[in-house]
C-alpha cells in the first residue's frame, strides 16, 4: 500500500488522514484529531512546542496512524508566496535559478527561506521573449525548523511540508474542475484563513488572512464578558445576521439552529456582524485584486471549508456581498471511505480537506 498521512496542526486541534493514494479512487484507511491546547498554535505558528508534541503524539496514539510517508502542512504568515514571471527554461534549471530570479520579490534574505515554485502557465512577451508564469513559496527558515523539531519530537518525521492551500486545491478539484471558470476557495481556520483563486484546477492567487474563528470568539469574550467556552457555545448559537436565507447545500453541510432573540443573544449578533463586516472586506478585497489583475469579470462560486465555515450563516454573508454562489467544501465523494461510518464522515466533512489534500501529495 502507498499510504500518506495528512497533518494538519492548527489552533485548536490537530487533524491526520491516512490515504491509500495507490488505489483508485484512493481509500481513507485511517482518519483522526484532538484538540490543543489553545494558545500552543497562534495565527498558524507554534508558540508552545511541547504541548504541539503531546497533541501529535496523542493523535498518533489514538488514531493508529502509521509513522511513515507523512505530508505536513504550513499556513501562516511566515508563508510568503509571490506570483513572478520568469525566462522560460526547464523545471531542473529553474530550480537552481530560483534565488537569483526572486530575491526582490521575497522581503527576506532567500537563504533564510526554504523556497518553491509552482508552474502557472507560459506565455510570450510582445517582443516575442518566451516566458512562464510561476507561484514562489517562501518559508522562513527558523519557523519550519520549530514545526519539524515539535513533530519529531512526538516520533512523526515528515518526508515533505506542502503549502496547505495546495493540498485544498488537491482535495477539493480531484479529478473535477472547470477549464474556463474561477472558483475562490476561502478555508476559515480558528486563526488563520486562506483565499486561493483556482482556475483550471490550478493555484492563480493565494492569500493568508490573520483572521479566523477565533476572531469572532474573541470580539465576543471582550464585548460581552464572557469566558472563552460560554463565548464558543453563544457563537455557534447564534451566527450573524442572515441574508436572505441560507441554500440547501449549506444548510445540509454547515446546520444552524433556531435563532433567538434574548438581549444577549441581539448583541452578540451584533458583534459577530461587526467582525464579519472585517473578514468579509479582507476576502473581497483579496478576490476583487486578482480579477483585476487577471481581466476576469466574476467568480463561478465559492467553495468554503475550515471550522470557521461552520458560523451559522457566515458563508452565505461572504456570497451575497461579492455575488457568488457558495458551496461547502466536499471531498469525501471522490474518495472511498473505507470503514468510516456515515457519522464519522459527516461530521469531519468541512475540516478535512486540508489533510486529505496534504495525502494526496505526490513526490
Amino acid at each position: 500500500m502507498a499510504v500518506n498521512v495528512g497533518l494538519d496542526i492548527g489552533a485548536n486541534g490537530v487533524r491526520a488522514v491516512a490515504l491509500d493514494i495507490g488505489k483508485q479512487p484512493p481509500v481513507i484507511r485511517r482518519i483522526g484529531q484532538v484538540d490543543i491546547e489553545r494558545g500552543a498554535v497562534v495565527a498558524g505558528e507554534i508558540v508552545d512546542a511541547a504541548a504541539v508534541t503531546d497533541a501529535v503524539s496523542r493523535l498518533w496514539k489514538e488514531a493508529k496512524l502509521p509513522k511513515r510517508r507523512i505530508v505536513l502542512g504550513l499556513a501562516n504568515q511566515r508563508v510568503i508566496v509571490r506570483q513572478v514571471d520568469v525566462p522560460r527554461m526547464s523545471e531542473v534549471e529553474l530550480a537552481e535559478a530560483l534565488p537569483f530570479q526572486v530575491q526582490e520579490y521575497i522581503p527576506i534574505p532567500v537563504e533564510e527561506t526554504f523556497l518553491d515554485f509552482v508552474p502557472i502557465e507560459e506565455f510570450t512577451t510582445p517582443e516575442g521573449e518566451p516566458m512562464l508564469s510561476i507561484l514562489v513559496v517562501a518559508a522562513q527558515r527558523d519557523m519550519v525548523e520549530t514545526l519539524l523539531s515539535a513533530v519529531g519530537a512526538a516520533g512523526v518525521t515528515p518526508v515533505a511540508i506542502d503549502l496547505q492551500a495546495f493540498g485544498l486545491i488537491r482535495a477539493l478539484f480531484y479529478g473535477d474542475f472547470d477549464l474556463e471558470t474561477t472558483t475562490a476557495v476561502v478555508d476559515i481556520g480558528s486563526g488563520v484563513s486562506q483565499v486561493v483563486l483556482v482556475r483550471a484546477g490550478e493555484p492563480r492567487f493565494i492569500r493568508l488572512l490573520q483572521m479566523g474563528g477565533e476572531d469572532f470568539t474573541s470580539a465576543l469574550v471582550d464585548g460581552l464578558d464572557l469566558t472563552w467556552a460560554e463565548a464558543e457555545d453563544l457563537k455557534r448559537q447564534v451566527g450573524v445576521t442572515p441574508v436572505g436565507g441560507d441554500s440547501s447545500a449549506l444548510s445540509a453541510s454547515l446546520p444552524v439552529e433556531e435563532e433567538h432573540a434574548s438581549p444577549l443573544e441581539a448583541r452578540a449578533v451584533t458583534i459577530l456582524d461587526r467582525q464579519a463586516e472585517k473578514f468579509i472586506d479582507e476576502v473581497r478585497g483579496s478576490v476583487n485584486f486578482y480579477l483585476g489583475q487577471a481581466d476576469e469579470p466574476t467568480l463561478s462560486r465559492i467553495i468554503v471549508s475550515g471550522n470557521g465555515a461552520r458560523l451559522p450563516h457566515l458563508a452565505n454573508r461572504l456570497g451575497d456581498v461579492l455575488g457568488a454562489r457558495i458551496e461547502p467544501a466536499r471531498v469525501i465523494e471522490g474518495l472511498n471511505t473505507g470503514k468510516l461510518s456515515e457519522g464519522e464522515v459527516a461530521a469531519m466533512q468541512p475540516i478535512i480537506p486540508v489533510p486529505v489534500g496534504l495525502a494526496l501529495w505526490e513526490g
